[in-house]
């Protein structure tokens, strides 16, 4: 199957570098990342960038799960992304950050690859107005938190 890939971006009235910061910082991801409740990093010492892996906790509709992601982009202030390696196994989240005349435009890409035909179908039907309501939560989360 070939990949669904979903992108929308926006922007937050802050530099840079402190989007990077607060999205790059694992601890930091239940106040802005839409759904998740817990997360359980990879301990600061050890952490180098890409290549850690953190444990999320959701909720979702009333459903917990958790999911495993393993850093894969960490270009400190621009570019930040994991995989996902349990949970929904290959799903990619990317961000890039941009320069946008005292603000910074946030594009994040939201790249799955279905399991079969019948999932690449649900993900037609349903993912895209998903992901599109999550990319929307997210940005508020990171607009309200950065501009206080």
């Amino acid at each position: 199957m070939r990949p669904v890939a979903f992108t929308f971006s926006g922007s937050v009235a802050v530099p840079m570098e402190r989007v990077f910061a607060l999205i790059a910082d694992p601890s930091r991801m239940p106040e802005w990342l839409p759904g998740c409740r817990a997360v359980t990093p990879t301990p600061a010492a050890q952490r180098k960038g890409k290549g850690d892996r953190h444990r999320l906790q959701y909720d979702r509709d009333g459903r917990q799960s958790q999911a495993e992601i393993e850093i894969i982009d960490y270009n400190p202030p621009e570019t930040y992304g994991w995989i996902e390696i349990s949970g929904r196994p290959q799903e990619r989240t990317l961000f890039a950050l941009a320069f946008q005349g005292g603000a910074t435009k946030v594009t994040m890409r939201d790249v799955w690859v279905p399991a079969n035909w019948r999932a690449w179908l649900r993900g037609q039907l349903f993912r895209r107005r998903s992901a599109a309501r999550t990319f929307n939560r997210l940005l508020q989360n990171l607009r309200k938190i950065l501009t206080r």
